[in-house]
């Protein structure tokens, strides 16, 4: 999947110029389509979108997956809230 991921990113990297290219050539020059300007950029887009869904697989080398260490995080910061919360000292109640 790594080499995939590689060339996802090329391919991105050139279709980004490849837009800037096509908006300069429209907006200055007056040659091109709005169309296939927006194609392009979406198409830009998506490919980003799906290298950010893609699993990492630096991830799996470090021991563990992203959804793992984000448990562990939520989990580290539970028991801290829970820490704070017990030593937080409430103060004087007003009596009735």
């Amino acid at each position: 999947m790594l080499p995939v991921l590689g060339v996802l990113r090329a391919v991105r990297a050139v279709l980004l110029a490849l837009t800037l290219l096509h908006a300069g050539l429209l907006f200055v020059v007056g040659r091109g389509s709005l169309p296939g300007l927006l194609v392009m950029a979406a198409v830009w887009w998506g490919l980003g979108r799906l290298l950010q869904l893609a699993p990492d697989p630096r991830a799996r080398a470090r021991g563990g997956s992203t959804a793992a260490a984000k448990a562990r995080t939520e989990q580290a910061l539970q028991e801290r809230l829970h820490q704070v919360a017990q030593t937080r000292n409430p103060g004087k109640k007003k009596q009735p």
